[in-house]
């Protein structure tokens, strides 16, 4: 296997799969942007908030007794990485257990995360890993362009 940005982005999950959501970053560039996709009704917008701890996502936490995104699988498109995953949770106070599969996108620039957007349809986040590339490429690019990355 060779090294590539997908490597850079598996601590990350070490950590958010033990449900620790707390580090900050090497990899994560100073001015990063993050935040959900509109799929996640009063959560959606990207933006940069390095604040911490981070208030959106306390917001978020708050909900839960437990939250953890694990990786099921890294795909590499030049210069982002969308990593499909499967979320689990307990609600806090009800019990309810969830498991929801999503993705996580990530867009590199010189080995640092400059953008991070959470979805819950992955579908939806391949499409807009290609969307976005086609627009700055000129050109039009597909799901099949993706390259998926060994575990």
């Amino acid at each position: 296997m060779t090294s590539g940005n997908a490597d850079l982005i598996r601590p990350l999950f070490e950590e958010w799969g033990r449900g620790n959501w707390r580090p900050r970053f090497d990899v994560y560039h100073p001015h990063m942007e993050w935040g959900w996709s509109d799929e996640y009704p009063g959560l959606g917008g990207v933006c940069e908030d390095s604040r911490d701890p981070n208030p959106r996502m306390r917001a978020w936490l708050r909900e839960w007794d437990d939250w953890r995104a694990e990786a099921d699988e890294y795909l590499e498109l030049g210069d982002y990485v969308v990593v499909l995953t499967t979320y689990r949770g307990r609600g806090k106070g009800s019990g309810v257990q969830v498991r929801q599969p999503g993705a996580h996108v990530f867009q590199l620039r010189d080995g640092q995360v400059v953008r991070l957007e959470i979805f819950a349809d992955r579908k939806r986040a391949i499409e807009s890993v290609s969307a976005g590339r086609a627009s700055r490429e000129g050109r039009a690019r597909g799901p099949k362009d993706a390259l998926p990355v060994e575990r």
